[in-house]
């Protein structure tokens, strides 16, 4: 544990507000699914059933990079679950605040069987910036864009 403070502290100063902000802001996601229904936060997810384009600055995106991998981070060490939809809806917030487009998708399989899962990813560009690993084998249900 002292070994990671450790290594946190020597990071950049910009890599460790993002940490921060990651952390903290996973905490309100996490708070606002238990509290308020989806269909309310629905309409702060942004645009239902249109698409960021394809094609972004590659600035931008690198930056939705570092975001996804300080939310994908930070989401490591939270005593709260911060599985995939907490963490498209962290660095949605964070892209949004820096204005960089994106979209994030909602998809569920049913696993070959009857128990359904349900899956949540954020797109920039073509980088995926949270929830990459496995999304091909989840259909999409819904998706908002910023």
């Amino acid at each position: 544990m002292l070994r990671r403070l450790n290594g946190f502290f020597h990071l950049p100063r910009r890599k460790q507000w993002m940490l921060l902000e990651a952390f903290c802001l996973s905490g309100v996601m996490r708070l606002a699914l238990l509290v308020v229904p989806f269909r309310r936060l629905a309409v702060f997810l942004g645009s239902q059933a249109e698409e960021s384009p394809w094609e972004e600055d590659d600035a931008r995106v690198q930056v939705a990079g570092e975001i996804g991998r300080a939310v994908e981070t930070a989401c490591c060490f939270t005593p709260w679950k911060s599985k995939c939809f907490i963490q498209a809806l962290t660095a949605k917030i964070m892209l949004r605040q820096l204005g960089i487009a994106n979209t994030l998708y909602l998809g569920m399989d049913r696993n070959g069987r009857k128990e359904i899962e349900a899956h949540a990813w954020l797109r920039c560009g073509e980088l995926i910036v949270t929830g990459g690993r496995g999304r091909e084998r989840f259909t999409t249900l819904g998706k908002f864009t910023d």
